[in-house]
């Protein structure tokens, strides 16, 4: 907790190891309500458990004031017990006129599929819950809207994977009536505007990708503010009084655009001053105080992790506050410059080359460094520290959001599913020709290294292009989809088994076809195989197939397997010594000294170093 006045540390919350706080808000002058979770990877955000606590802003008075007693047995959990009523919750309203009270939603962890997902007014000093509204279709995922008077007025229900309704009321005491958009896709409600009569909301209505759209609950008209025909909207930019009035909506195919929107709200020709303020840099107001009269930017580009300033809308005056990595120097910081190509099909492709510091972008030796995930996820316009971590070593490390990504729409994603092995491979590959086609790679220096889904596209990457890859570095990895299957998290709920049926296929010859365990007779180059011992998303049997057979064929690898890690390294030992092997290893087969342009450069069978 740092005070605004001189940015001195007044208070700090210290969790048990193993909690962490995965969101957090302001529920009155000197009080949060904070959203506790588990970190399962270390490059994954944490995942929240159901359980909320408040604290006071100095870190004292810490106590949870909802249990989430079904998930574990914490104390909070312990305490709550008697509470006639216990689920997983998250906060939707601060409900800053009623100091003793917050609305969460939560819904009951029993079996039932009936359960319905509830807006509750929760008291933060005796936890006692009082419900408010409950889903208009039992069952179903509810994404619920309050309006600017506490009002839970808007719904969507998701009642499975293609069957979606959105509902509206007048006030709390009226009865949900159904309205006339329904689809596979359904909108996401943002905000409800200053005069209660519209919704803001992410939509699918007008082309392939969403939009910002206006939906006027009187007439049901519904209306584009802003569209990209490329890129999903990325973030919406807010006014910075009470009402959160949408004023620019901002897309991001490469790097982010803004489109500031057509209408005469004061705080519009604000946003316009700031952006020219900071040029080249995004400008995002984190937070507002609940008056308005001050506002927390984040500003950040490809080359900083980001400084917080404190704005003041009146005065038009942002004073410094503090910075995410004040030890980096952006000077000293790679180009994250986005790039856009049309893929073997004719699909376009976007993505990020990060360049080294004071090289010529030309002939470098590359690092392809495909994402996890792989649906729902993607690389961004931002600092990215692996990739800054690999460009400070001298390599180009290039990142293309292949289909399945987020933020190109749903057929971007939806190209994705059963292709793990096929088209999203034939991207990645199209990206890579192209950068050595742009004369940014030397096509006899290339390895490709990546983590969970990352880890299996590095290792296929290499089976289907073998004269391509001088190395492979796959960390937490798949290899084996039938044992994935039998034996991943993910398999252990049946929404999760569905899932893979979708993501993978259903069929045991499909997932053969897609596992690069069946194809390692084509792979040439070294394989450096990275896991926690302990990983429950991709167990370390993956792990162990690989290598068996990477052993039955004589083939050169290297390996690094830690306790007590799970789906990525978390230790800070362990990470160091990851990436001081990882460096070691992409110097003795792309580095400076690397001999070129034989594709193994270790005698087969052997284990280098």
């Amino acid at each position: 907790m740092l005070r605004v006045a001189d940015r001195q540390q007044v208070g700090h919350l210290k969790l048990p190891s193993g909690n962490h706080i995965v969101d957090f808000d302001w529920i009155g002058d000197r009080q949060l309500l904070v959203s506790l979770g588990v970190n399962f990877a270390a490059d994954e955000p944490a995942v929240a458990t159901g359980e909320l606590a408040k604290v006071d802003v100095d870190g004292s008075n810490f106590k949870v004031v909802y249990g989430g007693a079904g998930f574990r047995n914490t104390e909070g959990a312990r305490a709550l017990r008697k509470q006639f009523y216990y689920g997983r919750a998250f906060l939707v309203d601060p409900l800053f006129d009623d100091p003793e009270h917050v609305a969460i939603q939560t819904r009951k962890w029993v079996s039932s599929d009936r359960q319905p997902d509830l807006i509750m007014r929760l008291n933060v000093n005796t936890s006692v819950l009082t419900e408010i509204a409950r889903s208009p279709e039992p069952g179903s995922q509810t994404h619920f809207l309050l309006d600017g008077k506490g009002q839970v007025r808007y719904a969507v229900t998701r009642r499975n994977t293609f069957k979606t309704k959105t509902w509206q009321r007048a006030d709390d005491n009226q009865a949900w009536q159904p309205l006339e958009i329904e689809g596979e896709h359904p909108p996401v409600p943002l905000v409800f505007s200053a005069d209660g009569r519209s919704v803001f909301e992410e939509a699918y209505d007008f082309g392939p990708t969403t939009c910002l759209v206006e939906h006027v609950l009187e007439t049901q008209e519904r209306r584009a503010l802003a569209c990209d025909p490329n890129a999903d909207l990325f973030n919406v930019y807010r006014s910075f009084d009470r009402n959160r009035t949408p004023i620019a909506a901002v897309f991001s195919a490469g790097r982010p655009e803004v489109r500031f929107l057509d209408n005469d709200h004061p705080h519009r020709a604000l946003q316009r001053e700031l952006l020219a303020a900071f040029p080249g840099k995004q400008v995002v107001p984190s937070s507002v105080s609940r008056d308005g009269s001050v506002a927390l930017l984040y500003v950040y580009d490809d080359r900083s992790p980001g400084d917080y300033y404190l704005f003041h809308p009146a005065s038009k005056k942002a004073d410094y506050f503090a910075a995410v990595g004040e030890w980096l120097d952006p000077e000293l910081m790679g180009e994250r410059r986005p790039f856009s190509l049309k893929s073997r099909d004719g699909t376009p492709l976007w993505g990020y080359l990060t360049l080294p510091h004071g090289r010529e972008p030309k002939n470098l030796p590359l690092v392809v460094n495909p994402h996890g995930g792989p649906f729902g996820i993607r690389d961004k316009w931002a600092f990215d520290r692996e990739a800054q971590l690999l460009a400070s070593r001298g390599y180009a490390v290039l990142q293309v959001n292949f289909r399945g990504s987020e933020g190109y729409g749903t057929g971007f994603i939806d190209a994705g599913k059963k292709a793990w092995g096929t088209t999203m491979i034939d991207d990645i590959t199209d990206a890579v020709r192209w950068s050595i086609g742009q004369g940014f790679a030397d096509q006899q220096r290339i390895c490709i290294y990546g983590t969970s889904y990352g880890g299996y596209a590095a290792v296929m990457s290499a089976i289907r292009e073998p004269e391509l890859y001088r190395c492979v570095i796959a960390a937490a990895g798949v290899y084996d989809l039938q044992l994935l299957k039998k034996e991943s998290d993910i398999a252990d709920t049946k929404p999760g088994l569905e899932y893979l049926d979708e993501a993978i296929g259903s069929t045991r010859e499909e997932q053969i076809a897609q596992s690069p365990i069946s194809h390692l007779d084509r792979l040439k180059a070294p394989v450096f195989i990275i896991h926690g011992k302990d990983d429950e998303r991709t167990p370390v049997s993956q792990a162990k197939a690989l290598r068996a057979e990477l052993i039955k064929r004589k083939h050169p690898y290297e390996w690094l397997v830690k306790d007590g890690e799970g789906h990525g390294f978390v230790d800070t030992h362990n990470r160091i010594e990851q990436y001081t092997k990882i460096f070691a290893f992409l110097e003795q087969y792309i580095g400076t000294s690397a001999a070129v342009p034989s594709a193994v450069a270790a005698t087969p069978g052997s284990t280098p170093r």
